[in-house]
């Protein structure tokens, strides 16, 4: 009995022995140095090709690129240029994949997306309809789900090749942060490949995304008429209108809206921070308030939500009611007008001011998405969905098609909770 045990207990490490010789072959392994890593992708309209991909990846050069200040037109694998230590290649393909395949007729190293930063896709195409080129990409091994994803004002292409680290020399972590910067002020969302294409398949829910371009630093004039001109409603910017100079000419504006997997529209600026309050992915932004007694001035004010959106969905004879309630809360920034809104009576009236203000802004985009884009990009069919007891009966219902016709109800509540380190606004000796 205990030979036979023996015997057993020897097959069985044999056995172990083996398999762990087999599995520890790296046949498919390569070397870091074999390969180059895209950090950007852009996507645009091909002219005799289905796309036209362009890619942007480090050189491993020390000190730079090397050759700074060196055409950006001069041809390549279709179109490259090396600036700033980063190499950019354009080409045109049917499709993603193959264009990283043929990337190999001109690239000494194979192409990687394992360390991809951001897809942009150019407006031209993502009104057309981008699901099939997408597609391929989210089943792709190497493609990352936290990736960000941005539709460009312009030619992905061209804004590729404005896309130089400004500060430090990390391309990488340039691009990161930038992407980043939509917690900081909420002038843009920062939406992630997975949510974005989720949102495309979804039935109570649609997606949107950062929107992105390059600006020319056209609008930055002694005459202020052009800035006025670059305005669009509520002194909201997008892409390329924003009155500004300086290195980095690539910004993030805005929000575009899809339905399905074709843009339909876009939010500004500042519609967007009221979009970001409603889908409760609002971080912190300065917003000024008219000041109630000055009215030629306004009162800056630091806003973040103070807890998620609550929101509740019914039916009222057969129609889709959404009630939305908002918490915010806010710290003064400054008192142009020097009147002491630290005062608790004043600042009162100050605070339901702000919610009257808020709660008409957020109407106003609310209004906007559902009558001109009639897409649920707030995610509100989540709740609908709840009273239906199966998928098919849901799926019937097409709660896409009804969102246009659904009631909102908007509530906003509003806590001033600092107004900073004065105890009490005086006016400035001199001033009547």
């Amino acid at each position: 009995m205990n030979y036979l045990m023996m015997k057993r207990v020897s097959l069985l490490l044999t056995i172990c022995i083996l398999i762990s010789i087999t599995f520890t072959a790296c046949y498919d392994a390569r070397e870091v140095d074999d390969e180059v890593y895209a950090l950007m992708v852009g996507i645009d309209k091909g002219s005799t090709n289905n796309i036209r991909l362009t890619i942007q990846y480090p050189t491993y050069k020390t000190g730079g690129g090397g050759n700074e200040g060196q055409d950006k037109n001069k041809g390549g694998m279709g179109n490259s240029n090396e600036t700033a230590g980063a190499n950019i290649h354009t080409i045109e393909a049917r499709s993603p994949l193959e264009a990283l395949d043929m990337y190999g007729m001109a690239i000494s190293r194979r192409v990687s997306l394992t360390h991809l930063k951001n897809i942009v896709i150019s407006e031209e195409l993502a009104r057309e309809g981008i699901q099939e080129y997408l597609a391929p990409m989210a089943r792709y091994r190497e493609t990352r789900r936290i990736v960000d994803i941005a539709v460009v004002k312009g030619k992905a292409q061209e804004y590729i090749k404005e896309n130089e680290p400004t500060i430090g020399e990390s391309l990488s972590k340039s691009i990161e942060l930038m992407a980043a910067q939509a917690g900081n002020t909420s002038y843009f969302p920062r939406v992630t490949f997975f949510d974005f294409y989720r949102g495309m398949l979804s039935t109570y829910s649609q997606s949107y995304t950062m929107y992105t371009g390059t600006n020319e630093f056209e609008y930055l004039t002694e005459d202020q008429a052009p800035i006025e001109a670059a305005t669009e409603g509520d002194d909201g910017f997008i892409p390329g209108t924003v009155p500004r100079s300086g290195v980095a000419k690539n910004e993030f504006v805005g929000t575009a809206l899809f339905s399905g997997d074709k843009m339909v529209g876009y939010l500004n600026s500042e519609e967007t921070r009221y979009f970001l309050m409603i889908v409760g992915k609002f971080k912190r932004g300065i917003i000024e308030i008219k000041d109630l007694n000055a009215p030629d001035k306004v009162i800056p004010m630091d806003f973040r939500l103070s807890r998620k959106p609550v929101v509740k969905a019914s039916f009222e004879k057969g129609k889709p009611v959404i009630d939305l309630r908002l918490e915010l809360e806010a710290d003064i920034g400054a008192i142009p007008s020097r009147f002491n809104y630290e005062d608790k009576e004043n600042v009162e009236k100050l605070n339901a001011y702000a919610e009257k203000y808020i709660q008409e802004k957020v109407t106003n985009v609310i209004a906007k998405v559902k009558n001109q884009y009639r897409t649920d990009v707030f995610g509100f069919g989540k709740k609908v969905a709840g009273y239906f007891f199966t998928i098919q009966e849901w799926e019937k219902y097409d709660w896409l098609k009804h969102f246009p016709e659904s009631k909102v109800n908007i509530k906003v509540n509003v806590n001033i909770r600092r107004t900073g380190l004065m105890i009490m606004s005086s006016r400035i000796k001199g001033q009547k």
